[in-house]
């Protein structure tokens, strides 16, 4: 994926975000799907951000390039404040799972628009895949772990479902006057109520599954969620889910980290950065493994 920024001044409808990937890829396909939800959602209401249109009227086009064809669309400025996780308060939390129920019960009401019907769950079952490739790679550590959280993936019970945003953490969200604009419906699908919320907190569980890095605001967030919804979930809960989203991860990490870092300039440290993200997530997976009953 690719995000180029026009800055103020350039185009009379203000500061607009070119977004762009290849467009027989996965990222294509995702940034296509996620254009369309994106659309469908704002006319019905939810608080999303406002996609421009081409000269044609679409709000996503085929693009020649000299990398290939690119699916490409655009996405007006949301004004309004950035959260972080290290400024958070309790009743910003609790306004974030506020949020998120806002999202889920206008996408309810969407759903019926034929490019929203019930789809094909997701994510689905990554455990099983890792554990196929962590023993091809002669990782049997991994292989062990993800094959046991593949069996207990296989055996919850997915419901409620919701047609999720997939990935509603803090940097997707602007907020203004208390309630919060979001953006970046690329994971978005049917998911269970409880993957949504673990795929938005994932800043708040942290590394370590037995012990949240912020349990504080985890626990408003949650709040939060049971008061919009009137669905109670538990951390526990969260925990597969967020192991998940940690094994898809991996098993994108070969293609991402097939790139040559030598010499000098910033290549090198997002090559080790990377590194570091990935080892995270492993150790996600190994910790969730070892706690999960």
């Amino acid at each position: 994926m690719h995000v180029f920024v026009v800055p103020p001044g350039i185009d009379g409808r203000g500061v607009l975000y070119a977004r762009c990937a290849p467009y027989d890829g996965p990222a294509g396909h995702r940034l296509r799907q996620g254009a369309r939800r994106h659309e469908h959602l704002r006319a019905a209401g939810a608080a999303v951000a406002d996609l421009a249109r081409s000269r044609h009227g679409r709000t996503v086009e085929r693009v020649s390039t000299p990398l290939g064809d690119m699916a490409a669309c655009v996405l007006r400025r949301v004004e309004g404040e950035e959260l972080e996780t290290g400024d958070l308060t309790a009743d910003d939390a609790l306004a974030w799972g506020l949020a998120l129920v806002d999202f889920h019960l206008t996408a309810d009401k969407a759903r019926p628009h034929a490019d929203l019907r019930p789809e094909p769950v997701c994510p689905a079952n990554a455990f099983t895949a890792l554990a196929a490739e962590a023993e091809a790679q002669s990782d049997a550590d991994l292989a062990l772990a993800a094959g046991r959280l593949g069996r207990l993936y296989d055996r919850q019970d997915p419901k409620p479902l919701v047609l999720g945003h997939g990935d509603f953490e803090l940097d997707n969200l602007r907020w203004s006057g208390g309630q919060a604009a979001c953006f970046d419906l690329d994971e978005s699908g049917m998911m269970p109520a409880a993957a949504d919320v673990a795929s938005a907190v994932r800043d708040l569980l942290g590394l370590h599954p037995a012990s949240p890095q912020h349990p504080e605001l985890l626990a408003a967030f949650l709040e939060g969620y049971r008061q919009g919804s009137g669905q109670v979930i538990s951390p526990d809960e969260l925990l597969l889910h967020r192991a998940s989203f940690a094994a898809r991860q991996l098993l994108e990490a070969p293609a991402v980290l097939d790139v040559d870092a030598a010499g000098t300039g910033w290549l090198p440290d997002l090559a080790a950065s990377l590194v570091s993200h990935y080892a995270g997530e492993r150790h996600i997976v190994m910790g969730t493994a070892a706690v999960v009953p």
